[in-house]
């Protein structure tokens, strides 16, 4: 961590370009270069810790490159979770050098607590839980006391966080759960029954929101705290209980249940939903990675605010902008149109597809991020529930639309055979490969093996295993094509129908879109770095 220059590599100019977005009030170009950047170079993630590092302690010229380097840091350290999650061991293991190098950077006294809680910040953007050292490290930081000596009142701090943030409660408590992303349980723990108890409206309202926190023993504690305080909820409280009741764990549901209850009991009516709507929802194609990201124009009185969603085995991450003026917000649109393959979809399609990934999140033991919740407010009451699309029945139904001339087998084998010309999957197939450890073994054990031939022997093997994968992705695009095309302007019916071959078990050799995939996982893996 000197503070000499050191030689500079691509990730200080891709923390130069987002700090000159960042200056000029822009949001930052996060585009496929950076993310290609991420994967290709994974041990750059100690050269983004270096920079903001550097950068942050310095004066406030300097502010924008520590930004700049703080998103970096947390993109690369996505990308390691991404891959980690695939069951790559070399990313959690690089995952742990980097926290333990921190941890030791920390310790001898060369990056301060500022540099500290920034880590911490990009860790809980990246959802990397805080290894056990550098949460134990958290607590040890020393607390600012009172000229009396005594710590601070909770109370007080929570004001002043609620203060800085304009009462808002999702800002608030989107900056304490960054906050204390790195502490351990307990403190966390405290942290939410303080504010929850802590006498004010506002830090009450921002309380609420922590149910949706990702540990249990954090809901489970302001589950409690509310419980006692719940006659001095407001009735907007009151309607975020509700929304939300679902969206937790059911063996969780009785506790709000109670909560509500208390409430009304007390005389504290449910709130209506604002007036809202969403003047244009825009959704991607879906990623290798099954990925999908919206975004939707609000009326904001004169002005108009940015939401967005990402859905990923779940509802991944969300947030609502603040009102901008309606040109900014138009800007980013575009912006966002040019550098990401959207459609124009229906605002049915948008609650299907979240009351899907609601589903499906709470399978997987998560729940949805407190910004969902927001957005939901922003559109104008988006009372969206889980509720999973039945693979069969949605598949059927594109099925029931295709034209009969399309399901006639001749036209069917000619569909099958030439599904790796679809036009309309162009801007998002670069992303459609397998990545994991059998895959990258499989194709090391033949190294003088033909792209063709290997290509056939992936999908007689490893793409077998992961048949129900792609079964699952190509109808999730076929009514992401269908939505913004129902007529049939776009290939939503030939992708159809190699949905369904897929589910019947057909040979994927026969269906040219499988070979594609598959030649493009010969070429990334034989392209991707070494860590």
């Amino acid at each position: 961590m000197s503070r000499g220059r050191p030689k500079r590599t691509q990730t200080d100019e891709y923390a130069r370009r987002i700090a000159r977005s960042f200056a000029k009030g822009q949001p930052p170009p996060l585009n496929t270069e950076l993310e290609r950047y991420c994967e290709s170079a994974p041990r750059e993630v100690f050269v983004a810790f270096a920079g903001l590092a550097r950068h942050l302690p310095q004066a406030d010229d300097d502010e924008s490159l520590a930004v700049g380097y703080l998103v970096v840091l947390q993109r690369m350290l996505e990308t390691l979770r991404y891959r980690a999650d695939r069951g790559y061991a070399d990313a959690a293991e690089l995952i742990d050098e980097f926290q333990s190098e921190v941890v030791r950077q920390v310790r001898s006294g060369k990056v301060d607590a500022d540099v500290l809680s920034a880590v911490g910040d990009a860790l809980h953007q990246s959802k990397i839980p805080a290894s056990p050292e550098l949460a134990a490290l958290v607590v040890e930081q020393p607390v600012e006391h009172d000229d009396d000596g005594t710590p601070p009142d909770l109370r007080a701090a929570f004001d002043e966080i609620l203060e800085a943030c304009g009462d808002d409660p999702f800002e608030t408590i989107v900056a304490l759960m960054k906050g204390s992303h790195a502490m351990p349980t307990e403190a966390r723990n405290a942290v939410a029954g303080a504010m929850a108890l802590g006498g004010s409206a506002q830090a009450r309202s921002a309380a609420v929101l922590f149910l949706l926190d990702p540990a249990a023993s954090v809901r489970g504690a302001i589950g409690e705290a509310l419980d006692e305080v719940a006659a001095s909820l407001t009735s907007t409280d009151v309607r975020r209980l509700i929304s939300m009741r679902n969206w937790r764990p059911e063996s969780e549901r009785d506790r709000v249940d109670a909560i509500v209850h208390k409430a009304r009991a007390a005389g504290v009516d449910c709130a209506q939903w604002d007036e809202g709507g969403a003047q244009s929802i825009d959704a991607s194609g879906i990623d290798g990675s099954g990925t999908q990201l919206f975004f939707m124009a609000s009326p904001s009185g004169r002005k108009a605010r940015l939401s967005s969603l990402m859905a990923k085995d779940g509802i991944a991450d969300a947030w609502s902008h603040p009102p901008e003026a309606r040109r900014a917000v138009d800007r980013q649109v575009a912006e966002a149109r040019r550098d990401i393959p959207t459609l124009a979809v229906s605002r049915s399609y948008l609650d299907r597809v979240v009351a899907h990934q609601l589903a499906l999140g709470l399978l997987d033991g998560g729940l949805p991020p407190v910004g969902l919740l927001q957005v939901a407010e922003t559109i104008g009451g988006a009372d969206w529930q889980p509720s999973p699309m039945p693979f069969e029945q949605t598949l059927a139904d594109l099925i029931d639309e295709v034209p009969e001339a399309m399901r006639r087998p001749a036209a069917v084998t000619s569909i099958l055979q030439r599904s790796d010309q679809l036009v309309d999957l162009e801007r998002i197939s670069h992303s459609w490969f397998e990545d994991g450890p059998e895959v990258a073994q499989a194709i090391e054990r033949a190294p003088g093996t033909s792209r063709q031939k290997l290509a056939t022997y992936l999908l007689n093997t490893v793409f077998v295993q992961q048949r129900r994968k792609w079964a699952d992705m190509t109808p999730r695009t076929a009514l992401w094509l269908h939505a913004a095309s129902p007529d049939g302007d776009l290939c939503w019916p030939d992708l159809a129908i190699v949905a369904r071959a897929l589910a019947e078990g057909r040979d994927m050799t026969e269906i040219g879109l499988m070979r594609d995939i598959a030649m493009r996982t010969i070429d990334v893996q034989r392209d991707s770095a070494p860590f």
